[in-house]
């Protein structure tokens, strides 16, 4: 991919647009408008498919345009869509498919367009593009609408025309109404279920014929009246053909009426004879210089003024046609809605017709001449394919090879890039292998399919530029070659063409090669394990410009090291700003890499769920793009590791499998290992009692290819793995350690950090320090370096702002996180961590610590704790910390009690009605529950003074009238006790309760609480 092809407008995915091509043609004021096929329109607005099907010049164009008019003039959502035969090739017809629907909805198949700029061969994928275009039209589009597609023939034997259109037909809501327009009859499924159904409009030829009072609309708008036995002899011979009867109707209109019989009895009755009687008669009335234009515009195959004029160097384009008009020509004219240039349209009979006179008028020298005019002028214009037919028709080679080289770079990274190739290998093989550049889009056209054969190509490019002194091209041969290295575990090749960049960046010397150089010596810093000098000079590459492969380049060096260090945030700022890029954005490959990334980063910020959905659709969409890749290799194997975390391990064998034979396949020992790590760490999560042996034979396996006796090509693994791979072997040194290998897992702990300290890595720092700590207190537990460990694990998850803690078992972060509280330690991590425990786990670990054995500064920790996380079980110990002599814990116990509210999991029901009956949500509160008639008598009475506190003297007086005062009190004492306990059994000791309130000496029942009485709702009545 060269800057040329990062600099290029696009339209859609890179595929120029042509925008007449998605516009109804204009209604012309001569056209009669035929009120029968006018009233069909209720029926096409009602069935999911219309069909107009007749030959040539029966009117068809003109009728879909009519009734668009009419749709578009009542409100309705119309689109257009109008097929030529170049559209066949699929990445075109997908194309315009979805700009389309984008005028019915303008915000979809961002997807789609994602899709087609990344899948090759679109003959056996064009179903995710058409899957996840239509996905989109089901989910947004609201209100009925019409999707018009104008001369289907000619795209109906495409490699892929039938299917789409079939599935389009099945997948489209039934607000959207598809017509179509064809000159042979379509018989794809599902049209023969829908005429079944009756859910299928079908208008024919015999439909579309003129009608007798219609050919005298015709004739009297130029002024003539024919006989009724001349009018008889005009629809004999057209046979009612709307077009043989216009040409016929221009000519009877110059005729006196004596001439008039003669010249009907004269037609042939062959619609093909007759037309090309009609049109001779009519080209023969122009001047000659005016047929030799029109030919010429018909063999260029667009009637574009500003282009003709460009192309044959001339100014006088636009008063021809005009003229032409003037002559009686069918050509309509519009205005183009991007330039405002006026366009016109030949009728394609016409322009068959002309472009067939070319080789009669002209000698073929002359022919081929204007056709290399054409296809220069198009692929100036970026109609690339359009130039590259002109120019084959030129049978000019070298002149296709010139075109490409100039002009088809901006459309490389497009759905155009197999058809692009096609071009290419149809050039004599000599020419092709002598022109780097050729070498180099050839290449790259292979990005998505064929990696090796990409690098070889371009490299054989880099090479032939390099010979050449062409170092500016060199330079982007090597940064496409860094790109496709990039994904490939090849970290000696990688680090090669890194160093060739920064020697080819020093010869140029200007601003965009320092850029490059500069990114180019951040990769090396990164292949040889220096992060923080790579992200110091990624900070240097920022200042200069970037073209934009070297921007993505630059974001996903530096998302990779914050990812493989545990700096999530930082690395999901980086990708963020990288995906902001608009041709990032359109490159799924591109998108997709990083979004793999920031699955990974997602995880480590404890979004799992996000990131295992964001890793799965990665997986899928990479291996749709390049399965067996390296890159696909490593989705796969986040995905595994996002599913054992997820404890799914069924399906995480099955990925796992998939990427032991990718490896296998690639031959990619890096590969390999990062696969082992997780199915060690899957057996490991799974309980399988092996997994801490094959943690330690796989460690010791690794150690021995240290060895400097081993092949070069088996240290480099190690290398890498060991650079870039150290947040992985976290899970080996877990899968020892739970195994009880304690001191080979404290031993890999001592080698694991003395690496990743230099580097001064966060996140899994962190956990291999808590790691080790956990290890050292089994075997020690008052080792000061217990401490030492905790300490520096908080200050890291405090440092890099992380509030979880991957992989972690959860005995040892319960043990962590005790062992930091009671050195009076926390950290943003760990309180995040106790969220994930049980109410139960979290009171066994905490409520102790408020015993006043400990420091009183912990204690008021521990007291906030207990507030923040709604331990209404510690309510009691809590109210005894009210009695503390120091203030601070005092407050602390005081603000805690605010924050916690007993609430009951249920809703309390209470029916009055027909029996009293309480519920606590579906359970019914027992005789043996209330344990006392007197405690269903006394919610009986707070319940008719619903709303009000009573003393205690009144409700003793109701309950216990004539009995002693103490008496009485220590009945209503008991009695509250055993309501309460009846309708809130599990409320823990001391906490408020919820149903009924005690303020003071008074009593009441609390009608802001959870419940249902049916007394009350049958009082809310009207």
């Amino acid at each position: 991919m060269t800057d040329l092809a990062e600099q290029a407008p696009s339209v859609a995915v890179g595929t120029p647009i042509l925008p007449l091509k998605i516009t109804p043609p204009p209604v012309r004021r001569e056209e009669i408008l035929r009120h029968d096929l006018q009233a069909l329109l209720t029926e096409v607005r009602l069935l999911p498919v219309t069909v107009v099907v007749a030959p040539a010049g029966y009117g068809k164009t003109t009728l879909l345009a009519q009734w668009a008019d009419q749709l578009t003039q009542t409100g309705a959502q119309v689109a257009w869509l109008g097929f030529d035969t170049s559209d066949q090739e699929p990445a075109l017809l997908l194309t315009y498919l979805i700009v389309a629907i984008r005028r019915l909805l303008p915000t979809a198949g961002e997807q789609a367009l994602r899709l087609l700029q990344s899948l090759d061969s679109l003959k056996q994928n064009w179903p995710l593009v058409a899957g996840a275009l239509l996905s989109n039209v089901q989910r947004e589009l609201q209100s009925p609408a019409i999707l018009m597609l104008d001369d289907v023939h000619l795209v109906s034997e495409g490699p892929i025309t039938t299917e789409l259109l079939g599935y389009l037909l099945r997948a489209a809501p039934p607000n959207l109404h598809i017509v179509m327009a064809s000159r042979r009859p379509l018989t794809f499924a599902p049209l023969p279920r829908l005429r079944a159904e009756g859910g299928l409009l079908e208008i024919g030829a015999s439909d579309l014929l003129l009608q007798r009072d219609e050919a005298i609309e015709l004739l009297a708008r130029v002024g003539v009246v024919l006989p009724d036995d001349e009018l008889d002899l005009l629809l004999e011979r057209t046979g009612g053909w709307m077009l043989s009867v216009q040409l016929a109707v221009r000519t009877l209109a110059r005729q006196t009426p004596e001439q008039r019989r003669a010249y009907l009895q004269g037609l042939a009755t062959n619609q093909h004879d007759l037309f090309e009687y009609l049109a001779s008669e009519v080209l023969g009335m122009l001047p000659s210089h005016l047929v030799d234009r029109l030919i010429c515009t018909a063999l260029f195959g667009q009637a574009i003024p500003s282009l003709l004029d460009e192309a044959l160097g001339v100014d006088d384009s636009t008063q021809l046609l005009e003229q032409a008009i003037d002559f009686g020509l069918p050509l309509t004219v519009e205005t183009d809605g991007t330039s405002g240039e006026r366009v016109f349209r030949f009728h394609p009979l016409w322009q068959r017709l002309l472009a067939d006179q070319a080789l009669l008028r002209f000698d073929r020298v002359f022919v081929r001449e204007l056709h290399e005019r054409f296809g220069m002028t198009l692929a100036r214009h970026d109609q690339i394919e359009a130039a590259l037919r002109h120019l084959a028709a030129a049978e000019n080679p070298a002149a296709i090879a010139y075109a490409l080289r100039e002009y088809a770079w901006p459309l490389i990274d497009s759905p155009q890039r197999e058809s692009l190739r096609n071009w290419i290998e149809r050039l004599p093989q000599d020419a092709r292998e002598r022109d780097p550049a050729l070498l180099h889009m050839y290449g790259w056209s292979f990005f998505n399919t064929n990696r090796e054969r990409a690098l070889q190509l371009i490299a054989q490019a880099a090479e032939q530029y390099r010979l050449a002194g062409a170092t500016d091209q060199e330079m982007r041969a090597l940064r496409d070659m860094a790109v496709l290295l990039f994904w490939a575990d090849t970290p000696a090749e990688f680090a090669r063409v890194c160093r060739r960049v920064i020697e080819a960046a020093t010869r140029i010397n200007d601003a965009w090669s320092r850029g490059a150089a500069l990114v180019g010596f951040m990769a090396l810093l990164y292949s040889q394990g220096r992060f923080r000098a790579a992200l110091r000079v990624g900070r240097w590459a920022e200042r200069w410009p970037l073209s934009v492969l070297w921007q993505w380049l630059l974001a996903v060096l530096r998302s990779s090291i914050y990812v493989q260090q545990g700096y999530p945030a930082e690395a999901l700022t980086a990708i963020r700003a990288a995906l902001d890029l608009p041709r990032i954005d359109r490159n799924d490959m591109l998108r997709q890499s990083l979004l793999l990334l920031q699955a990974l980063a997602l995880y480590q910020q404890g979004q799992s769920e996000v990131a295992l959905d964001q890793a799965q659709e990665c997986y899928f969409r990479l291996n749709d793009y390049t399965p067996g890749s390296v890159l696909t290799g490593n989705a796969v194997l986040i995905l595994a590791l996002l599913l054992v975390e997820h404890e799914r391990f069924d399906e995480a064998a099955t990925y796992l499998q998939r990427g032991r034979q990718i490896a296998s396949q690639l031959d990619d020992r890096l590969l390999g290992m990062r696969v082992r790590v997780v199915e060690i760490y899957a057996a490991l999560r799974s309980q399988s009692p092996t997994a801490a042996a094959q943690a330690v034979a796989f460690w010791h396996k690794l150690r021995e290819c240290a060895d400097p006796n081993t092949p070069v090509t088996r240290e480099s693994d190690l290398q890498s793995f060991q650079i870039h791979d150290a947040w992985m072997q976290t899970l080996l040194l877990l899968a020892m350690g739970e195994g009880g290998e304690t001191e080979q897992a404290l031993a890999m702990a001592d080698s694991l950090l003395a690496f990743i300290v230099r580097r001064r890595d966060g996140l899994f720092q962190a956990v291999i320090h808590i790691y080790r700590a956990y290890l050292m207190f089994q075997q020690q537990p008052h080792m000061e370096a217990v401490a030492d460990d905790i300490r520096i694990a908080c200050t890291i998850c405090d440092r890099v702002g992380v509030e979880t803690l991957p992989f972690l078992p959860r005995p040892v972060m319960l043990w962590a996180i005790k062992t930091a509280l009671q050195l009076g330690l926390s950290s943003r991590a760990m309180i995040a961590a106790l969220r994930n425990f049980d109410t139960a786990t979290l009171t066994s670990i905490l409520v102790p610590l408020l015993d006043e054995a400990y420091p009183t500064t912990l204690r008021v920790r521990i007291a906030g704790l207990v507030g923040e996380l709604g331990l209404v079980q510690a309510y009691s110990t809590l109210r005894s910390l009210l009695k503390e002599r120091v203030p601070d814990l005092r407050q602390a116990a005081a603000d805690a009690l605010e924050r916690l509210a007993y609430r009951p999991p249920y809703r309390l029901i209470i029916r009055a009605l027909g029996g009293f009956q309480v519920l606590r949500g579906d359970q019914e509160v027992r005789e043996r529950d209330w344990r006392s008639i007197k405690a269903r008598h006394l919610l009986q009475l707070l319940l008719i003074e619903r709303g009000r506190m009573l003393s205690r003297d009144q409700i003793m007086d109701m309950l216990w009238p004539g009995l002693d005062g103490d008496s009485a009190s220590n009945n209503l004492r008991v009695t509250v006790s055993r309501l309460i306990k009846a309708l809130e059994p599990d409320r823990p000791e001391g906490a408020p309760t919820y149903y009924i309130l005690q303020q003071g000496d008074t009593y009441g029942f609390n009608v802001d609480s959870d419940h249902e009485y049916d007394v009350a709702s049958f009082s809310a009545l009207p």
